[in-house]
């Protein structure tokens, strides 16, 4: 059943995404009809809700492996486009972010893992997963907020007016909303850094060790780092900001996606 849900959100994401990409290429100087799209992407998100978190929560337990973990954060990335289309202009962010969910779907379809449970009964563990959820799914957006960026930049350098660049809001908006989901996403990347250190036997049950998980995650909460300092301190903007946001991405994901990778699909082990 699971699967079956799961194939349909892949084929709805699809026709989204095939729909945004057919309206950038034919008609990018006109309108976007952006509430017939979340008209259609509401109850989408309701059954995309249910496939994470029916299998996700069961007697007090969480659930987490490779598929459902990635098919949570895609969730959240949708649902923070959904809701922030309501207060900004987030007109263009569908050209990259249906895709990547089209492609998320997939692999959790292909590459399930192994599930790995854990007890929720204190306060440091769920502040630990809910910020490092949080904060992967914010800087996911900043990620495709930051790839749009360098696309533009890369037409005005090449001085040509490209459909790109007549169907996404001002550069100097995309560059405001990056950086917001940075800060945001650096504040929670924060709180799973100390939680998951500082608190670590009460978190995980063992204490603080270095490990590749560890490490990755420690290079991304410095790249970040470095990029707020470049934006505040050296008004950094455009193309150079936003190749850093999605170096501290890959690094990110490297952190916890890539470590459950290797361990549940190629190892074939429980994390």
């Amino acid at each position: 059943m699971q699967s079956v849900l799961t194939i349909v959100l892949l084929l709805i994401y699809s026709g989204l995404g095939a729909y945004v990409w057919g309206f950038w290429r034919n008609r990018p100087s006109e309108n976007y009809p952006l509430k017939k799209e979340l008209m259609i992407l509401a109850p989408v998100l309701l059954l995309h809700t249910w496939t994470v978190w029916a299998p996700l929560t069961q007697g007090g337990m969480v659930l987490f492996s490779f598929g459902q973990t990635l098919n949570l954060v895609t969730w959240l990335m949708v649902l923070m486009y959904f809701i922030g289309s309501f207060f900004y202009s987030l007109k263009g962010l569908q050209i990259i972010l249906y895709p990547m969910t089209v492609i998320s779907l997939f692999l959790v379809l292909i590459f399930p893992g192994h599930t790995s449970s854990y007890t929720v009964h204190h306060l440091p563990f769920i502040l630990h997963v809910g910020s490092s959820i949080l904060a992967y799914a914010l800087f996911g957006i900043a990620m495709v907020l930051a790839a749009l960026i360098f696309m533009i930049e890369t037409d005005l350098r090449k001085r040509k007016m490209s459909l790109l660049m007549r169907f996404l809001p001002p550069l100097l908006s995309l560059e405001k909303l990056m950086f917001q989901a940075v800060w945001f996403g650096f504040i929670l990347l924060t709180i799973s850094v100390a939680s998951g250190t500082i608190f670590s036997e009460a978190v995980f049950g063992t204490p603080f060790k270095i490990s590749h998980k560890v490490v990755f995650g420690i290079a991304s909460w410095v790249i970040y780092a470095f990029v707020l300092y470049g934006r505040v301190l050296r008004s950094w903007r455009g193309r150079k900001a936003a190749i850093w946001v999605i170096v501290g991405f890959f690094s990110l994901m490297l952190a916890y996606m890539g470590s459950r990778f290797v361990l549940e699909i190629i190892l074939n082990r429980t994390v």
